[in-house]
């Protein structure tokens, strides 16, 4: 008989509910350790720089005392600033002061330096007789003899101080070689410097009614003249001796009156009768006062410095902030408000409405608050209180269960600031999702044949359900709410792909996560195709938007609100923008050329600017943008890109993104900010 061992097993059992129990808390405890582990490492960890910096108010130009039965202008560094004309016409002759023109354009053509003679001219028998014949018509001159060699400097000197009108034929002819070559120089010279109200006559000294021009155009003359150092000395001088001529005066008696140092005089009778351009420096800012159509000499000179007495009180140097000052804070739920404040004081010469921009940059601790005023920069180290940059590890665990830190109440940040509550939490009418179009999906096509007109104005940004089409403009807003909360969507474009960053807005380089991509394939692209060029981001998405003229946009109006932007800079052409510079390089036309393949688009085109830059802005119901930008791309996916590149629905031409949004039946109304509905 075969015996079999068994070893025996004491199987121990456990009640049902104990074991229910013990899995429970299991399952508990792991879901727990999961929500931690998992919220601690997607736990965003971001401190947020905030400006509350606010530019003193400037005195109202309202108070600037004119004269009404005269046309005056003033400007600073040639912006005019105020001015009125009670006369007609608008457009007068400009009489001697057309002198001021011949002098800058005698140093574009000849230019020497300050202490210099410059080059020498002989006086030949048709000089002569110039003189000889103004003499005889009574227009102001200067004594010249046929062979005479007269230096560049006492020629021009000559030309500002009497006023001569024949060494001002003499000195045209001499540098451009006939009249005629003169007026085509200056006229488009003129243009290039946007002065545009100016027309250069048959002659050079504006002896002939045929040069006109307006109190603003003769202003921002007047700066460019005093902006030369050599035609400041000149134009600054009571006197001067000239070889044949003797003793010159100048005709200019309100020189050292209020620290006035130039410009010119002229007189012309009835079309325009006194004239007289004045100016003075307002610590490094140019100020130009010109003056048309004064009955009498006196009346000139009494009135002119009137107004530069009265522009002296309103365009003046103002205190901006003093040591101490809070200019903004550092914010984050593990920090709480920390202020930023001011190391020294600065100031500057301000004026009402001028073009101002503001920007806290901060690197850590230390900073700069940076003042950009009427295209002057006035940068103030800052510097900010205690904190840690990133929240420690009891920190994030305290916060996945709703703990930050609380704000003291000692920030002293302006009254208009977005709080804590406001920023963290949104109200629900702001939380739903908006429908966005996805092209893996559905064709355009089929897109727009869900489309119908919407009849009634809609009461916010209407386009935020087209998504990478989404339009912001100063027609189509967007409030804070969407703005912060946009923000919360976007990645580093620096952090994740090492895009370069120079002079960005807010310090984050942030976008949309697919547009980061290929914004990452086009700049390889670009650097493989364009050797020795790199291309990185002065600033791509922005909490807020800037007031600096036409090139800004108010917040609320800004595409950079979408994260779908970025202003982009070639190191090569440097840090700053220029339209005009990056326009005429060969590496940037490649841009344009290729970006659509990326999704990109130049979001401001030259054509869809809506008139010149000078301009205000214009952005109609027919596309026009308003903006030229050349550095400004936006991501609109590769298929609508393509389609506004190649101009599909704008017969082969670039388009701009409103009119393509038009076209294609997206929007009905771009100036009522009417879309289409689903």
């Amino acid at each position: 008989m075969i015996r079999k061992n068994f070893i025996s097993r004491k199987r121990i059992k456990m009640h049902p509910v104990k074991f229910g129990i013990v899995a429970a808390c299991t399952g508990i405890l792991v879901a727990f350790l999961t929500f931690v582990t998992v919220g601690l490492v997607n736990q965003k960890a971001e401190l947020l720089v905030v400006t509350t910096y606010k530019l003193p108010e400037a005195k109202s130009l309202e108070t600037l005392n004119g004269i009404s039965e005269a046309a005056w202008a003033v400007a600073v560094d040639g912006e005019v600033v105020a001015g009125a004309d009670f006369m007609e016409p608008k457009v007068r002759p400009t009489a001697s002061t057309a002198k001021m023109i011949l002098g800058l354009m005698v140093m574009e053509e000849k230019p020497f330096s300050l202490g210099e003679k410059g080059e020498t001219i002989t006086i030949s028998e048709d000089d002569y007789g110039r003189y000889l014949w103004y003499v005889k018509n009574g227009g102001s001159n200067s004594r010249v003899k046929t062979g005479e060699e007269i230096s560049e400097y006492d020629a021009l000197s000559s030309v500002f101080l009497p006023s001569s009108n024949n060494m001002a034929d003499t000195l045209a002819i001499w540098a451009f070689g006939s009249l005629d070559n003169y007026r085509e120089y200056a006229t488009e010279k003129l243009s290039e410097w946007g002065i545009v109200d100016t027309t250069i006559g048959v002659d050079a000294s504006g002896f002939d009614e045929s040069t006109t021009s307006t109190p603003e155009d003769l202003a921002r003359i007047g700066a460019k003249v005093l902006e030369n150092p050599v035609l400041r000395e000149i134009v600054g001088l009571k006197s001067a001796d000239v070889p044949v001529a003797g003793t010159l005066e100048n005709t200019n008696k309100l020189l050292g009156e209020k620290g006035i140092i130039g410009v010119k005089t002229g007189f012309i009778g009835e079309p325009s009768g006194y004239c007289l351009v004045s100016g003075y420096m307002e610590k490094e800012r140019v100020v130009t006062v010109a003056l048309l159509n004064a009955p009498t000499r006196e009346k000139s000179f009494s009135d002119s410095l009137s107004i530069v007495e009265s522009a002296q009180e309103v365009i003046t140097e103002t205190p901006l902030v003093a040591a101490g000052d809070v200019v903004g804070y550092y914010d984050s739920w593990w920090t709480g408000k920390v202020e930023i404040t001011s190391s020294d004081m600065a100031g500057a010469v301000t004026w009402e409405n001028m073009d101002s921009n503001v920007e806290l940059l901060m690197d850590g601790k230390d900073g700069v608050l940076k003042l950009t005023l009427a295209g002057e920069n006035v940068a103030v180290p800052v510097e900010a209180g205690e904190y840690n940059a990133e929240p420690s590890f009891v920190e994030r665990f305290l916060h996945l269960f709703g703990w930050k830190k609380a704000d003291d109440g000692t920030s002293e940040s302006a009254g208009d600031e977005i709080s804590d509550a406001e920023y963290d939490s949104f109200d629900a009418e702001y939380d739903e999702k908006d429908e966005e179009y996805d092209a893996s999906t559905n064709s355009l096509g089929d897109f727009l044949a869900n489309l119908t007109p919407v009849t009634e104005a809609p009461t916010e940004n209407c386009t935020k359900k087209y998504g990478y089409l989404m339009l912001v403009n100063p027609n189509f807003k967007v409030e804070y709410d969407f703005i912060a909360a946009r923000k919360e969507e976007l990645i580093s474009v620096s952090a994740t792909y090492g895009i370069l960053e120079f002079k960005a807005s807010n310090g984050d380089n942030l976008m949309d996560e697919e547009a980061a991509k290929h914004l990452d394939e086009m700049l390889a692209a670009y650097t493989a195709e364009n050797p020795g060029h790199t291309m990185g981001t002065r600033s791509c998405f922005r909490m807020k938007g800037t007031s600096c003229g036409r090139l800004c946009a108010a917040t609320g109006e800004s595409d950079h609100h979408t994260g779908l932007t970025c202003d982009l800079i070639d190191t090569a052409y440097g840090t700053e923008l220029d339209t005009d510079d990056y326009a005429a390089h060969p590496e940037w036309q490649w841009l344009k050329a290729n970006s659509y393949r990326y999704g990109f688009i130049d979001r401001f085109p030259e054509e869809w600017a809506g008139g010149s830059m000078s301009e205000p802005l214009n952005v109609d119901e027919n596309g026009s943008t308003g903006l030229f930008e050349t550095w400004h791309y936006r991501y609109v996916g590769v298929e609508a890109a393509t389609e506004i590149a190649t101009g599909k629905y704008n017969d082969g031409r670039y388009d701009s993104l409103e009119h393509y949004l038009l076209a294609t039946g997206l929007v009905v109304d771009l100036k009522n900010a009417i879309c289409a509905e689903k």
